[in-house]
């Protein structure tokens, strides 16, 4: 293969790789791991100037559009095509998120963050648990790398500056956020589904005791069982994420299907 960094000093090279820069740079901006805030932005595009060095070698030559108002629709397409990738990840990462902030709601940890001026955090309380064991997982599956391996296999079967449909593409990349919800809803089912019931027992109890003062006892009772809960569905909740982590290729394969070449 082709030195990337002779390739770099080609005139000729410099369209195909401000191409593939665009699709990098798209999923460093979605993909979890690669789109922490806690790694500089600095860090973040010397990565993407690297890893599109090196994808470069492996895509069909651009060539330069005749007018300059032709190039940023072909740039933003290639912008998209690389969101579309990384949110196939981020919306599992997130749906973990928000089924940690549905938690903490219903067990009242949620009053914490505003209580003690926290309130800015993107995550607190289960959501950063939740957060942390996903992105674990998604490590321990090579979620990181299977995402770089479907941009590289999408430059073959999407040429940069290639026309595609953004119809449906647009629709395929759309219905990932329906990932969001359905995993948020799996993992905070069996939390939800115990609180419910202990909020039933309680309202049972105060109305058989009435001497009985439900609101000093609920909120106790409430966290307590709820991490008790949590504690008892983290392996439950696991082997569902990394069923869903291990699914990436497929879901990163689908969704470059709805990318498919325009005439």
């Amino acid at each position: 293969m082709p030195n990337p960094l002779a390739q770099a000093f080609d005139p000729a090279v410099w369209p195909t790789f401000a191409f593939v820069s665009a699709r990098v740079s798209g999923l460093m901006l979605a993909a979890p791991l690669w789109s922490m805030n806690a790694m500089p932005r600095s860090v973040r595009a010397a990565v993407t100037v690297v890893l599109a060095l090196l994808l470069t070698p492996l895509a069909p030559r651009v060539a330069v559009p005749d007018e300059v108002l032709q190039l940023p629709l072909p740039m933003a397409m290639e912008l998209v095509i690389g969101l579309a990738v990384g949110l196939t990840a981020a919306m599992i990462v997130q749906g973990a998120v928000l089924a940690g902030e549905v938690m903490s709601l219903q067990m009242g940890l949620s009053l914490g963050a505003a209580l003690g001026g926290n309130a800015d955090l993107e995550a607190e309380g289960v959501g950063q648990f939740q957060q942390l064991l996903a992105l674990f997982i998604y490590v321990s599956v090579g979620g990181h790398l299977l995402l770089l391996r479907g941009v590289a296999a999408s430059l073959h079967t999407l040429p940069p500056g290639a026309p595609v449909e953004l119809a449906s593409g647009g629709g395929a990349a759309a219905a990932l956020f329906g990932t969001l919800f359905a995993s948020a809803l799996s993992i905070a089912a069996p939390v939800m589904v115990t609180l419910l019931l202990v909020n039933l027992g309680l309202g049972v109890l105060s109305r058989a005791v009435p001497q009985l003062n439900a609101m000093m006892v609920s909120m106790p009772l409430t966290i307590g069982i709820g991490l008790v809960a949590i504690t008892v569905a983290v392996p439950l909740v696991g082997f569902a994420i990394h069923g869903w982590m291990s699914g990436l290729p497929g879901d990163v394969t689908r969704v470059l299907g709805a990318f498919h070449p325009g005439p």
